[in-house]
């Protein structure tokens, strides 16, 4: 990062990480109000897609162009254009701008930031020390941004626990820079829980008049009475037979729908996700890759009621070293190294481990051994130079991803397969790939054989195989436009870079990564839902995708609930609505087995007999709630 005498501003950015990544050039000029007068940056996003973005303002007009959009607008006063390309020194251009207009700033091409001071804090390096002031950027993502600035006004960096962005030498720097940013976090969700949260009197709650369904069967059960007592179901009957307790709370849901809480059995819990899980009435994750420190952190406050979100499954992330390997804090290059990785789960009560690419293929069966004797699951990618089909001899119990069943058949142990050639094989020979070969069926007998979970999270590559940069996603149109607008353009930057006829070819390949799904569970495979998107929301999508797979609704919900319950060994537990199993129930206004998008009008969520009301959820991370009546 440079500043021409002129003050111009250059700029270059590369990250390299699981890979792929931004590399970025971007040029900028500032307007005497310290906002973009003019900017330009070229290179590719970060699954390779390129990035030509320009911006300027001259005589009261706004222009922009980029690959994703377009636009004009008539301006006057302090407003800030926010690139679309990765530009992580914006937020200091946006800090600057702000405080100079009274901390609140128009954004193009819409929304507004507002920026707050929230801390101080003193760091030392290589024997220097600096005093750095933090803001808080509401209006760019579902939750703050925040960034560090240096006394003098100038922008310092941001520090998070997956990437931080700092001046060089100042490694140090980041874990107190960090614990500072979770003190602000664990007091913003302390406040939205105590405001949200609802619990019942000791007496219990009682729905009444509900039309529960039964997952098991695909079926509603009209003007039914369901109690709760403390954390669990205590009685389900008809309303005419089963009364409410003395005492108890009434609930009146005539003309709603009551279901089991749904579970993610893919994500990486963030703080927004969680909020929307539970707003979005999914009330159980399985985590398969998050800084451990801080994801044990959130489950012990979201168990404690200090914030709000679903139960954890933690699943412990392990990875190999070295350029393309993805970021984590344990690693194994080694037999006694693989061993403390599962050890260092297992002491914290970690219910599996996940594999993941970089992994070396002679220490996948030492990983699944040891963690099968603490009684651990297995799961994970497929590691380079290996295939499915030995990952689950050696033993995995379960697949993430669809495109990793593909590889089975179109990679070799030369493939490397830690890049996005993991995509690009499955989209080039997807549609050469019959399911009724006896290849396949031979892969689908061992998938049966072993009980192999598999989580295709279709929802985490529709937009690699159909995205087109500049237009959102076919059936998440009413999604997007429900999140805030500068995230909104995320969801314009297209798939994978296509040329030529290779948009038609992707196509073709998604339509079959659909069918394969479909396959799978007609073959008797355990199929799960799993996101690796944003929570709640992809969640509902994912079950969308589940349909236009070709599997009915009602099917699609078993799976999301009580079969995924099965995978985790929880269906004694949760998963379906019954006496004696945890109260996680989700009230929906509409009929999710006549159209599975019903599911997303959720209007409450009950969280181990806690009730959260939807709609202030969605509104504390910036999303419209679903419209219900």
């Amino acid at each position: 990062m440079t500043t021409d005498p002129d003050g111009t501003i250059k700029t270059s950015l590369v990250i390299v990480q699981n890979g792929r990544g931004p590399k970025v050039e971007a040029t900028q000029r500032l307007a005497g109000d310290g906002t973009l007068a003019g900017w330009s940056a070229t290179g590719q996003h970060t699954m390779g897609t390129k990035v030509a973005e320009t911006f300027t303002r001259a005589g009261g007009v706004a222009k922009w162009k980029s690959e994703e959009e377009a636009g004009e607008q008539k301006v006057s006063g302090s407003v800030m254009f926010v690139p679309i390309a990765a530009a992580p020194d914006i937020y200091g251009t946006i800090v600057r701008a702000a405080l100079r207009n009274g901390g609140t700033l128009p954004l193009l091409p819409a929304g507004e930031a507002k920026v707050t001071k929230v801390a101080e804090h003193s760091v030392t390096a290589n024997g220097a020390t600096k005093k750095l002031t933090c803001y808080a950027i509401v209006g760019l993502d579902l939750t703050p941004t925040y960034t560090w600035m240096n006394e003098d006004g100038t922008w310092w960096g941001t520090a998070y626990p997956w990437q931080s962005i700092i001046p060089e030498g100042w490694d140090a720097a980041i874990d107190p820079l960090v614990a500072k940013q979770q003190e602000i976090d664990r007091a913003r969700d302390a406040e939205l829980a105590q405001k949200v949260a609802h619990k019942p009197p000791a007496a219990g709650l009682a729905y009444t008049h509900a039309r529960v369904l039964d997952v098991a069967k695909h079926k509603w059960l009209a003007d039914q009475t369901v109690v709760v007592v403390g954390d669990k179901i205590t009685a389900v009957g008809p309303a005419k037979t089963t009364k409410p307790p003395q005492g108890a709370e009434i609930v009146d849901l005539a003309g709603k729908s009551l279901l089991p809480g749904m579970i993610d059995m893919h994500s990486h819990t963030g703080r927004s996700d969680a909020v929307l899980d539970i707003a979005s009435g999914v009330t159980t994750v399985r985590d398969v890759g998050n800084d451990p420190d801080e994801l044990d952190d959130m489950k012990q406050r979201i168990d404690a009621g200090t914030a709000v979100g679903p139960h954890i499954v933690r699943y412990g992330f392990i990875e190999g070293r070295g350029e393309k390997a993805a970021g984590s804090k344990i690693t194994a290059e080694t037999i006694d190294e693989a061993n403390a990785a599962v050890e260092f789960y297992a002491k914290r009560k970690y219910e599996g481990i996940k594999i993941y690419n970089s992994m070396k293929v002679e220490l996948v069966p030492v990983l699944a051994k040891a963690a099968h004797a603490k009684g651990m699951g297995v799961t994970g990618h497929i590691p380079v130079h290996m295939i499915a089909r030995e990952a689950v001899e050696a033993g995995y119990d379960g697949i993430e991803h669809i495109n990793m069943l593909f590889l089975n058949f179109f990679a070799t142990k030369d493939t490397d397969t830690r890049d996005t050639t993991r995509f690009t094989l499955v989209g080039d020979k997807a549609t050469t790939l019959d399911f009724k070969s006896k290849p396949v069926k031979d892969f689908f007998a061992l998938l049966r054989k072993h009980k192999t979970v598999i989580d295709p999270t279709l929802v985490a590559f529709q937009d690699l195989f159909v995205g087109v940069p500049g237009k959102i996603l076919p059936g998440l149109e009413d999604t997007v436009a429900r999140l805030p607008v500068q995230t909104q353009r995320s969801f314009l930057m297209g798939g994978l870079p296509l040329p030529g006829d290779k948009h038609a070819t992707y196509l073709a390949a998604w339509d079959r990564i659909l069918a394969m799904v479909k396959a799978l569970h007609d073959a008797k495979v355990h199929v799960v839902l799993g996101t690796d998107h944003i929570g709640g929301l992809m969640y509902h999508a994912e079950m969308a995708l589940f349909v236009k797979a070709g599997i009915d609704p009602g099917t699609v919900i078993e799976l999301g609930s009580l079969g995924a319950a099965r995978a985790l060994k929880l269906d004694k537990q949760i998963g379906s609505i019954a006496k004696g199993k945890r109260a996680d129930l989700v009230v929906v206004d509409g009929d999710p087995l006549a159209d599975i998008r019903a599911i997303g009008r959720v209007v409450t969520t009950m969280r181990a007999g806690v009730v959260f009301p939807s709609a202030p959820l969605y509104e504390a991370v910036g999303v419209k709630p679903p419209a219900v009546r």
